[in-house]
């Protein structure tokens, strides 16, 4: 069974010699990654001791990081009374980290945005490429 810890034991550690974050209600402690961080130790300094998932998420860290990330678990965050359906929610329950590890996912429901490209950038391209077809065209 997981160890948990409550927001306050979390923010206690939040300098360099002793760093903690949470990431999607999972505890890690990330001393030993500051220097390997590749976004710099500032970055981590900067969410010590704090819930860090927001800016996890709009950075898109690789597969590899993610799974890199499990390396650094110690535990997860207690839940609160906040943090509970409702009674008579139909809220499904995360899966548990042990279940994710188990089946090789992520303990949340995690869909990854495509970037679509616009139509504009054809058109743009094309009229550029004519442009120059005809400054070629009367200058040679």
């Amino acid at each position: 069974m997981p160890i948990h810890y409550t927001a306050e034991e979390v923010s206690k550690h939040n300098h360099k010699e002793d760093l903690w974050i949470i990431i999607h209600n999972g505890i890690y402690d990330v001393t030993n990654f500051l220097k390997e961080h590749p976004g710099g130790e500032e970055v981590l300094l900067n969410l010590a001791g704090e819930d860090g998932t927001e800016c996890f998420e709009a950075i898109g860290h690789s597969p590899e990081a993610k799974h890199l990330r499990k390396m650094y678990k110690i535990g997860d965050l207690a839940d609160s009374e906040s943090d509970k359906p409702e009674q008579g929610s139909t809220v499904k329950p995360a899966m548990t980290t042990t279940q994710a590890i188990i089946a090789d996912e992520e303990p949340w429901d995690y869909v990854e945005h495509k970037e679509e490209s616009s139509p504009w950038i054809l058109v743009f391209t094309g009229l550029a490429v004519l442009v120059y077809a005809i400054i070629f065209y009367y200058v040679f």
